[in-house]
């Protein structure tokens, strides 16, 4: 049986309230409405592979975007580095280890890395 419900791409990101006016623009602008979400608390942090599983089983996205964001509270919030620099690598580094996760997982998606600042900017860190 051929599956006639594919989509663009899977967005796994954070639950947080903060973000999610610039991540529906984001995901909106950049996949028009064929994209499967996974908000999870820390976004990355619990990587919720089962979800990913039934994603990429049941509409087959090209791409799996992880979106990470600067003082997010499942890491304790800005407070908990020097500064941006090192908040930034560090999510950087889990974003990194999420996505050779997933890569092996699943090789027939292209995995791509975001760090989303306070006002929606988005670093492609992957």
């Amino acid at each position: 049986m051929i599956n006639q419900h594919t989509c663009q791409a899977l967005a796994i990101h954070c639950i947080d309230f903060r973000f999610q006016r610039f991540l529906n623009d984001y995901l909106e602008g950049r996949f028009a409405g064929s994209y499967d979400r996974v908000a999870v608390a820390g976004g990355v942090k619990n990587l919720p592979l089962e979800q990913c599983e039934v994603s990429v089983r049941l509409h087959s996205p090209k791409t799996i975007v992880l979106i990470q964001h600067e003082d997010c509270g499942a890491y304790g919030g800005s407070k908990q580095f020097a500064d941006l620099e090192a908040e930034k690598a560090f999510q950087t580094q889990e974003l990194q280890k999420a996505a050779k996760v997933l890569q092996e997982k699943f090789p027939g998606c292209a995995v791509e890395g975001y760090v989303m600042g306070l006002l929606g900017d988005l670093t492609s860190v992957l």
